[in-house]
């Protein structure tokens, strides 16, 4: 509260930002104090520790990094319909190529670019997309949509189905800001 300028019982900051909430208990008692920024877990926190949390969290707590960061690799994905890559090698997003796709929200209609690092959430499109719209992905090539049999554990939207090269799947939500994602390398997901 005190390094946030925050009243005490939290709050959100001027800058809307950050909010913080005390709660009682997160069910791991145990490793408390814990802090949950974003549904990842710091647990036995110091008071010294606060800065260095609110440092990341403002900087970007899934910021991720091609070079050095294991969690997070490329995938080459193409058309669930007919298998016409969507890799897009003249527009880099995070270094790497990126995925294209056209999108429709409502009366909008664009493209759309996302990273091909899995752990990546990087994505630029030619039309402003509001964060929580459901968006609708369609192949660049057949214009067919790519909609999958099941809805995000997360947020019940349509998860988007892509098929892995050398093999799988994987799944995005197509809730703006919803960070849910499954790989699935068997190739069953569909």
């Amino acid at each position: 509260e005190e390094q946030l300028g925050l009243k005490p019982g939290g709050g959100t900051t001027k800058d809307k930002e950050i909010t913080l909430e005390t709660v009682r208990c997160l069910g791991a008692c145990a490793l408390g104090p814990i802090v949950v920024v974003d549904g990842r877990y710091f647990a036995n926190v110091t008071r010294s520790q606060v800065e260095e949390i609110i440092r990341k969290t403002r900087a970007g707590l899934d910021a991720v990094s091609p070079k050095g960061d294991k969690r997070v690799f490329q995938l080459e994905v193409s058309c669930t319909h007919c298998n016409h890559s969507l890799m897009d090698p003249m527009h880099l997003i995070d270094g790497v190529p990126s995925i294209r796709v056209t999108m429709s929200y409502g009366e909008v209609h664009g493209w759309l670019l996302l990273s091909s690092l899995y752990g990546s959430y990087t994505v630029e499109s030619g039309k402003e997309i509001p964060m929580g719209a459901i968006v609708n992905l369609f192949c660049p090539h057949c214009h067919a949509e790519l909609v999958g049999a099941s809805n995000c554990t997360v947020c019940d939207a349509p998860m988007v189905p892509m098929i892995v090269r050398g093999g799988g799947i994987v799944q995005i939500c197509s809730r703006r800001g919803c960070r849910s994602h499954m790989l699935d390398l068997e190739g069953e997901g569909l």
